[in-house]
């Protein structure tokens, strides 16, 4: 397996965002899973919607050893059940893009049925209509749910407080 170049993980905002998560400094962590990190996004015009980060840095899923890359593929499955049992969507979508920031991970978007637009790509939708945040009471109890779906489907994964 080829290695990352050092220094892209030095670089990299989500080796960011995880550090920011194992400081305890992240407000929108859901829960460490064996293979990722789970955080809710910030799109919440979809509302559920998060991102998994692979723990391990690497920018293209074959570049991971294959055991963790298929871990991330099993807690990609149990996550997006997790979310559906929160959210009831019409249909969920799965993107692993990496274009802008060259660290595996996963967006998991709930779409419903009163959205517009969803048949279409949700970047199709304005970033600023798309990137809203939930009032604060109602972000938590997003959290709270999605960690006990999270922690009733995946027995090694943990959450802050549990």
């Amino acid at each position: 397996m080829p290695a990352e170049p050092a220094n892209d993980t030095a670089r990299c905002g989500i080796c960011a965002i995880i550090g920011r998560i194992k400081a305890g400094a992240f407000d929108d962590f859901i829960a460490e899973l064996p293979a990722s990190y789970l955080i809710l996004g910030d799109a919440q015009f979809y509302r559920g919607y998060c991102v998994m980060l692979a723990k391990r840095h690497a920018s293209e899923i074959f570049l991971m050893p294959e055991d963790e890359a298929r871990a991330l593929l099993d807690e990609m499955r149990l996550v997006a059940e997790a979310i559906a049992a929160v959210t009831r969507p019409f249909k969920m979508n799965y993107e692993c893009l990496g274009n802008q920031e060259a660290h595996v991970h996963w967006h998991l978007f709930p779409r419903y049925e009163d959205d517009d637009l969803r048949r279409m790509p949700v970047w199709v939708r304005p970033e600023q209509e798309r990137k809203t945040t939930l009032p604060n009471d109602d972000r938590i109890a997003l959290i709270t749910s999605l960690r006990e779906q999270i922690l009733a489907r995946i027995p090694d994964a943990r959450a802050p407080g549990k």
